[in-house]
């Protein structure tokens, strides 16, 4: 699994997002359980956000994997209808949606690295070098030394 989370503010998203037509795209994988940062729940949630608050939000689509470039293809709506892409994705999914749609990717989301879900739940991110492990860390206690939020961004 890919340990991420969000790299900027609400209010600095919501400034990026204004005036543009916008798809809000999320993983229900990593991202889902990297504290809430994506899945359908947390998208819904932060497209009902920016709707209030003026962004022209056009759709939401959440897929299981969105670095299955298959799965991107045939959850991309056809008409369009978006000038940006708003992935609450790892760093890869994101790429892997840029790859198949003509509109410009806005990835609001660090990623650190893979790593693995606890048995607690908790998402960790682990470094293996020459097949040993060199760290093994918290999304919160990452989080923390970057200076960066974990969890959904509303």
């Amino acid at each position: 699994m890919m340990v991420m989370t969000r790299d900027r503010g609400y209010g600095d998203l919501l400034s990026e997002l204004r005036g543009r037509r916008v798809l809000v795209w999320t993983c229900g994988t990593c991202a889902r359980l990297c504290d809430g940062l994506g899945g359908r729940e947390s998208a819904e949630r932060l497209s009902e956000s920016l709707s209030r608050d003026g962004v022209d939000v056009v759709g939401t689509v959440s897929v299981g994997a969105s670095c299955v470039i298959q799965k991107v293809s045939d959850n991309l709506p056809a008409d369009g209808g978006f000038d940006v892409v708003l992935a609450l994705t790892c760093d890869i999914g994101a790429g892997c949606v840029g790859d198949r749609c003509r509109a410009e990717v806005v990835n609001p989301v660090l990623t650190f690295g893979s790593g693995y879900l606890a048995a607690d739940g908790t998402p960790r991110l682990r470094s293996v070098v020459c097949g040993r492990t060199v760290s093994d860390e918290s999304l919160s206690e990452v989080s923390s030394r970057h200076g960066v939020p974990t969890g959904p961004y509303v």
